[in-house]
């Protein structure tokens, strides 16, 4: 055998084919679709938080004639409450399923709208407003209780 050759089997080419674009696009739409059900959100309430101009840019999105732009997948993990990662995965096409977990889900379809929206902002926060957010709302609970307490 040739110095430099290998024996291995051939890679895949680092540029999908057409056809296979148009699968993974599909499949990552349908996911899309069916989790945001899932929570109970409509598109009109993706495209606010998310910040499109447009329903049409959810359901191009959701069928699957549009790919998910890369800028965009860590704000739909965040509004579609998955890890981050796992999500970036699974749209890249790096793995085959994405796996939401039954608790999350349970606890989002007792969220409100307004629940929804807070936590899908906190999400989107850098770590340092995140930190000082928490600590907001622990004072916002502590006042809360001492109002309660002057009341009973």
């Amino acid at each position: 055998m040739p110095s430099g050759t290998s024996t291995s089997r051939a890679r895949k080419p680092l540029i999908p084919k057409k056809r296979e674009r148009d699968a993974q696009r599909r499949k990552v739409g349908a996911f899309l679709r069916a989790r945001r059900l899932e929570l109970g959100l409509t598109q009109a309430q993706i495209t606010q938080a998310l910040g499109y101009v447009s329903l049409n840019s959810v359901s191009n999105l959701e069928t699957g004639r549009e790919g998910l732009p890369a800028k965009r997948i860590y704000a739909w993990a965040d509004i579609l409450q998955l890890p981050r990662d796992a999500f970036f995965r699974f749209v890249t096409g790096e793995t085959e399923r994405m796996e939401t977990g039954k608790a999350s889900s349970a606890a989002a379809a007792e969220m409100t709208k307004a629940e929804a929206e807070l936590l899908a902002t906190y999400r989107r926060l850098p770590p340092k407003y995140q930190r000082r957010l928490r600590a907001a709302a622990g004072e916002f609970e502590t006042l809360a209780q001492a109002e309660k307490r002057k009341k009973s």
